[in-house]
């Protein structure tokens, strides 16, 4: 069924609705709504056929029973739900019981007593159940009445055993078609309840999974960030004493210079710290980026870097390379990646250089490339590079958190990271980014 049908069947059963918050009650309004269509529509044709056949002893009876499934419809439209399915119950319980006490047990009319039972627990749910309980006993007392008393409301009736037969069919038919529907509805439901609870448990999983490594982050944050921050302040507070007892100016001023050092290593260690809040909390904001302006603007705020001026920086990088991502983020990484270059690079003999890649490999992702001929990474280390605080060289004066920041900032951003490395020759950082950030 196409969906333009089903959305018209839907506003016809419907009506104009306010949003429905629950998917259950939602369904449960239009099976309602179906089932009283369906009740409708097989009443008034039985009145219609039994008039064409001369049969008139039920039309009063077909009729109101017409009218009133017409007047649930007409409710559960209007949002009345609980009266909707309540004068529906009522209806049907009552018409089968003044059908099934005057006519042959052969036309199959007790069976629909089962369509009203499975009905009762279809329309009223669970939530309702007191309600769904009383019409399954309603039903199941009016077919033992019907059998066992004889009420004569309706004079008995005999009729041809052709018609009996068709009745038989028809019954036969629309019971199971009603039965079918309310199943349906039923299994569909609990398919789509057990979906959402599986769908749940995975969230809930890489949810506490993710709270897991957030937690032992933290431990590991706050132990090393208190440390980080106790050793150049102890390391300031000890210079500041030696230089009150110092009387030789030549010592004051180098011990102001390596208060200088401990404060830039500060410094930067609290930039890392608010990189690292940034990342996590900031949203993503997107603007069109093109990349050689992006890494000529890195360059430029590592210009006065210490050792910048002895590097040799190449950029390969086409003029018309745009992406549309987060500019500042994109920096972030830049600007980690090439002061690495810079910090560990090599000065036994050959010149430094740091030569910056990218280029498009494909419509929807482009490649940037940071490749120095510095120090390189030890390989037993390589593994443990991106991991918080983690420091690959034991002359290194960062915070270690640099490298991590760059990963958890790249998949932010929706890309990918990978590195290679020796120890001694050199470090290639390989990024791949989408050229359009996902929505």
């Amino acid at each position: 069924m196409s969906s333009g049908i089903q959305s018209f069947l839907k506003s016809f059963v419907l009506g104009r609705k306010d949003f429905i918050l629950s998917r259950s009650e939602y369904k449960r309004i239009i099976l309602v709504g179906q089932l009283c269509l369906i009740t409708f529509t097989v009443v008034t044709a039985y009145f219609i056929y039994d008039l064409l056949m001369g049969i008139t002893y039920a039309w009063p009876y077909q009729l109101g029973c017409s009218v009133l499934t017409f007047l649930s419809w007409l409710l559960n439209r209007n949002k009345k739900y609980v009266a909707a399915k309540l004068l529906f119950g009522f209806t049907i319980n009552v018409t089968l019981f003044l059908f099934s006490s005057i006519e042959p047990v052969q036309t199959g009319i007790f069976i629909f007593y089962i369509a009203t039972s499975l009905g009762a627990f279809a329309i009223f749910g669970f939530e309702e159940k007191g309600k769904a309980f009383f019409f399954v006993g309603i039903s199941i007392l009016l077919f033992v009445l019907s059998l066992t008393l004889d009420l004569k409301i309706m004079p008995t009736v005999t009729l041809r055993q052709e018609y009996i037969l068709i009745n038989l069919i028809i019954n036969f038919l629309v019971c199971t078609l009603s039965s079918c529907l309310i199943i349906y509805f039923l299994i569909n439901l609990n398919h789509h309840t057990e979906t959402a609870l599986r769908q749940n448990e995975a969230k809930i999983t890489d949810q506490n999974h993710e709270l897991m490594k957030i937690n032992g982050e933290l431990d590991r944050f706050v132990y090393s960030t208190s440390h980080d921050l106790r050793a150049p302040l102890s390391s300031v507070q000890g210079l500041i004493h030696l230089t009150e007892v110092s009387e030789s100016l030549p010592e004051i001023k180098s011990y102001i210079g390596m208060m200088k050092e401990r404060v830039i290593h500060l410094d930067k260690f609290i930039t890392d710290i608010s990189d690292y809040s940034r990342n996590s909390r900031v949203e993503i904001a997107q603007s069109k980026i093109q990349i050689k302006k992006a890494v000529r603007d890195s360059l430029e705020n590592l210009r006065f870097y210490p050792g910048s001026d002895s590097v040799k920086v190449e950029l390969h990088i086409p003029d018309d390379l745009f992406i549309v991502s987060d500019e500042t983020r994109l920096q972030m990484v830049l600007a980690n990646l090439i002061s690495n270059s810079l910090k560990y690079r090599n000065s036994n003999g050959q010149e430094p250089f740091v030569n910056i890649i990218a280029k498009a490999i494909s419509t929807t992702a482009i490649q940037i490339e940071i490749a120095d001929n510095g120090i390189g990474i030890p390989a037993a280390h390589l593994p443990r590079i991106f991991d918080m605080f983690f420091q690959a060289h034991e002359n290194s004066k960062g915070s270690g958190l640099g490298l991590y920041i760059v990963k958890e900032t790249i998949q932010k951003i929706k890309g990918t990271i990978s590195v290679e490395s020796q120890d001694g020759n050199g470090t290639r950082f390989i990024i791949h980014l989408p050229s359009q950030y996902p929505s």
